[in-house]
């Protein structure tokens, strides 16, 4: 995934409100502040367990630990790469496994012609330490990343082959799980994906995918999805919430802080309706959920990525931060 801050100073959301630590608000005492520093590295994805978060970084390829329980204390868990998997993107805890799973990647300026072969590495929950890694194919650039229940890895790839690649850890076999005649090739793939009512939701060419899993396994044929309105589905961070879907819509190519989070309920698998959580966003990326002294709270990623592709100009305001929306 270069680097005149127009960051959402106060982020006047109607929808969500946000909730700071401190003042005179005994509520807000024992919540999280309503941003999160996270340092200088452009933060992609966040994963939560329990009362602590994951931050993917970028730039380094590194991973920052949150500790929500105390205001989102932050702490190195994974340090930058060593080698030239520099990028981190998705990120997922497989519990049963006691894995944090992260996407690597070479660093990608979003030109298909430039795509190069990622990889998913497992860290162990505990210490951090390497557990596995798998390569994956040619192109393929891994972006987002989800687990069955049955513990199988999904990742979807950005590159120029729009396709969603599965991992079975217990073999270590690497398939490409789905593909579609109708997902354009050499440009833009796979966008947010999640798992969740029954198989794997996925953004891609400016709409939203439904890709069954059958009882052997296998992918079903892919249908599209009809969202009341017929908007624009431009989906990055997905997550699967109450039955339904929490997504960040990145603006990484409008100017200025444009970006919202949108909530999907389903009126069937694949017929829903959208409403707005929150807009003027810097360019999130990944999302979260998590509850915490009986309030629930969405964490959101700024990535402000329009830096990194041209869309502003100038240099961004640092620290980078996780943004925390009261639900």
């Amino acid at each position: 995934m270069k680097l005149n801050p127009l960051l959402a100073a106060a982020l006047a959301i109607p929808l969500l409100a946000l909730t700071g630590c401190g003042g005179n608000d005994a509520e807000a005492a024992a919540s999280l502040p309503s941003a999160i520093d996270v340092g200088n590295g452009i933060p992609e994805d966040i994963e939560v367990d329990g009362s602590r978060a994951y931050v993917s970084s970028l730039s380094d390829g590194s991973i920052l630990q949150l500790d929500l329980a105390r205001g989102g204390a932050a702490s190195t868990f994974v340090p930058a790469a060593s080698d030239a998997y520099s990028a981190a993107w998705g990120l997922k805890v497989l519990r049963s496994k006691g894995w944090l799973l992260s996407v690597q990647n070479l660093p990608y300026d979003f030109n298909p012609a430039h795509a190069q072969a990622g990889r998913v590495t497992a860290f162990d929950l505990s210490t951090g330490a390497v557990v596995k890694r798998w390569n994956l194919p040619a192109q393929a650039v891994g972006n987002s990343i989800d687990v069955d229940a049955q513990g199988r890895i999904y990742v979807g790839d950005i590159g120029p082959h729009p396709r969603i690649l599965r991992i079975d850890p217990a073999t270590d076999q690497l398939t490409t799980w789905a593909t579609d005649a109708r997902w354009p090739e050499g440009g833009f793939g796979i966008g947010g994906m999640v798992q969740g009512g029954g198989g794997i939701y996925a953004a891609h060419d400016n709409r939203l995918w439904f890709i069954g899993l059958a009882e052997d396994g296998s992918a079903r044929a892919a249908l599209p999805v009809q969202v009341e309105g017929d908007p624009v589905i431009f989906a990055d961070g997905m997550r699967w919430t109450n039955g339904g879907i929490d997504y960040a819509e990145n603006d990484l190519f409008t100017a200025g802080a444009k970006g919202s989070i949108y909530r999907i309920e389903f009126t069937s698998p694949t017929t829903v309706r959208r409403t707005v959580l929150a807009q003027d966003l810097f360019d999130p990326s990944g999302i979260a959920t998590v509850t915490l002294d009986g309030r629930n709270w969405l964490l959101v990623n700024e990535s402000r990525l329009g830096y990194a592709v041209g869309t502003e100009t100038g240099a961004p305001k640092l620290p980078y931060q996780v943004k925390a929306l009261r639900r």
